[in-house]
């Protein structure tokens, strides 16, 4: 059913606008940007916590692995400057 959705969203955004027509006139600037902004498709709540979530969970990974390199790399250099 969603995915229905999405296909119809998809057709009325690619059928022309009225306001396509009258953006060539003076002062129609922010007339043509209303109707950009009512063509978006903004995700759900649900969607956005999904993706948050996704985005924190990745970067906490990221970081542990960055940390963790540092380690071993700085542990490393030691060891060789105490051999030296």
């Amino acid at each position: 059913m969603e995915d229905s959705e999405n296909k119809k969203e998809a057709k009325k955004q690619n059928e022309p606008k009225k306001t396509e027509k009258t953006a060539k006139k003076k002062g129609s600037f922010f007339r043509s940007l209303k109707a950009e902004f009512a063509r978006i498709v903004w995700p759900d709540k649900d969607r956005i916590v999904k993706e948050t979530a996704a985005v924190i969970i990745v970067t906490v990974i990221l970081g542990a692995v960055i940390a963790l390199l540092d380690f071993v790399i700085k542990a490393g250099i030691d060891k060789i400057i105490q051999i030296g």
